[in-house]
């Protein structure tokens, strides 16, 4: 389990909280993640799922999951 808090001048504006759920396809190393991102401005909640390469690190996975988030508002 992971968080990432995005603050502004101290004042929280975004939320992440994911989840390791399991490895998705051992050829490639890739692992399923759950996440959650809430907008503290809004107060909306958007769920996902992303499959990631540990190998990454944390940095990516957080980039992949605010780029699945600002997708999913263009839908």
């Amino acid at each position: 389990m992971f968080t990432v808090e995005i603050r502004i001048n101290g004042n929280l504006i975004s939320h992440i909280y994911g989840h390791n759920e399991e490895i998705d396809n051992l050829k490639n190393d890739l692992y399923k993640y759950s996440y959650r991102f809430y907008n503290a401005e809004t107060g909306k909640l958007i769920s996902g799922n992303i499959n990631h390469k540990r190998d990454s690190g944390i940095n990516k996975l957080v980039t992949l999951i605010l780029n699945d988030v600002e997708k999913g508002k263009k839908k």
